[in-house]
């Protein structure tokens, strides 16, 4: 198993399990697991998720995930 840091952020707080909140919390996820299978353990839509950054650098969906990373997922912004 490897474990893992996660914050999310902006309306994807309410997929964290301890309570709607941006504040880090960590995880537990078999060795091998990607950036994509994170998403899936927390339930968060595909088309939610906008951009996920593994210890501050933008990672693609299938990214190899280590023990220990830190795991940020943002969703689409809007603005004008």
């Amino acid at each position: 198993m490897i474990k893992l840091e996660v914050a999310l952020f902006a309306t994807l707080r309410r997929y964290n399990p301890y309570g709607e909140s941006s504040d880090p919390f960590t995880i537990q996820l078999p060795v091998g697991s990607t950036v994509e299978q994170v998403l899936n353990e927390l339930k968060i839509p595909v088309k939610e998720s906008k951009q996920v950054f593994v210890d501050n650098v933008r990672r693609e969906k299938d990214y190899v995930l280590q023990d220990g990373q830190r795991v940020a997922v943002f969703p689409p912004i809007a603005g004008g």
